[in-house]
């Protein structure tokens, strides 16, 4: 099993950011164990295509890149908590992220034991609610910074909460609060460095929020929260091999619970793929509002009349689920198909999705 990653996608997918974003410098993100395409593998792919900075989400993604000796500035988007990540920041050179008082103290307290000095960006939260300094608290920000003896500020920074909104109205309002806020800091002296706010679709969608650097993720992957108008490709599908094919009478059992039984004589492969992989899972409906439940149900409602099925390509035939994703095993029904154990099927998968322990290829 693997999961193939088409350089050739990327490679477009990345020409067309750069061609979009017209001279912006674009910061290439790869949290989520590169969104799945493997940290330090996708990284590489991002340099080597021009893409001359970095950012990570969790110390340990940041210091992966280093590891394989890839030199530009990388960024962590998300505030430390624990000296022994101060500690690795500093070690590989990575540039942290000053989103509260603590944070901010114990990046200058592990800097100063070090006898080194620590380049940070300054994160405000400007509607996300999650880490940066709110509005109304720059005296506190300027008060801080003016503290700070072995951090150098050389960045500052937002997140979008609605992008990919119908309209620009919630882009809008965070960009109006960054604003008021880096302009305060500014007129007391702070200086702030590069400033960046842009998501992948925000920098898609907005121009005005193409500050002096964007942060670019799933658009390298083809795989963007609003309709594709650019060209992008999704990157990434993944192989199997089939390690059983066998010929089951009409009304045979598959999987669990008795639900699926063979509608006529079917050949069916067995594939060693399932949840613990990735396949068939899917991202959770975590929201609660009545018009969030709501929208749930018209989405299953819509559901019952498309096509749901899930299926895999063999031997350039498509071919459809038999029966439920199992933990570890799956059936497809590839009746009139000519294939034998070994053979490999495809899937498609979102990359986000699979197991990080499933190899990643790039062909």
């Amino acid at each position: 099993m693997r999961y193939v990653v088409e350089r050739d996608y990327l490679k477009n997918n990345i020409e067309i950011i750069k061609k979009e974003m017209g001279g912006v410098p674009v910061i290439g993100t790869v949290k989520g164990n590169g969104y799945g395409l493997g940290t330090a593998q996708f990284a590489r792919e991002l340099v080597e295509n021009g893409i001359g900075f970095l950012a990570a989400a969790r110390p340990e993604e940041a210091a992966a890149v280093r590891n394989v000796g890839i030199g530009c500035p990388i960024l962590l988007l998300s505030p430390v908590a624990e000296e022994s990540d101060a500690d690795l920041l500093i070690d590989r050179q990575i540039i942290a992220c000053v989103g509260s008082r603590e944070s901010a103290v114990l990046l200058d307290e592990t800097a100063q034991k070090r006898g080194v000095t620590l380049e940070a960006h300054l994160k405000l939260d400007t509607g996300f609610g999650r880490y940066g300094f709110l509005p109304g608290e720059e005296e506190e920000i300027v008060r801080l910074c003016g503290e700070l003896e072995h951090v150098k500020i050389t960045g500052c920074f937002t997140h979008f909460s609605n992008a990919f909104g119908k309209d620009s109205s919630s882009v809008d309002r965070q960009m109006k609060i960054y604003h008021e806020m880096t302009e305060k800091l500014e007129r007391a002296g702070m200086e702030l460095g590069m400033q960046h706010v842009a998501n992948s679709t925000a920098a898609l969608r907005f121009p005005g929020t193409r500050l002096d650097a964007v942060r670019i993720g799933s658009a390298f992957l083809g795989r963007l929260s609003v309709k594709n108008t650019w060209g992008f490709q999704r990157v990434g599908h993944m192989e199997c091999e089939i390690t059983s094919v066998k010929h089951l009478p009409k009304d045979s059992n598959i999987g669990y619970a008795d639900i699926y039984h063979t509608p006529r004589d079917m050949v069916a492969a067995v594939v060693p793929v399932g949840h613990i992989d990735g396949f068939g899972m899917t991202k959770a409906n975590d929201m609660c509002r009545p018009v969030d439940k709501l929208r749930y149900l018209v989405h299953a409602i819509k559901d019952f009349f498309r096509d749901t099925q899930i299926y895999g390509y063999l031997n350039g035939k498509r071919v459809p689920l038999a029966g439920r994703v199992g933990l570890a095993n799956v059936v497809f029904d590839v009746t009139g198909v000519d294939c034998r154990p070994g053979d490999i099927i495809t899937l498609d998968v979102n990359p986000l999705l699979v197991d990080s322990g499933v190899l990643r290829e790039y062909v």
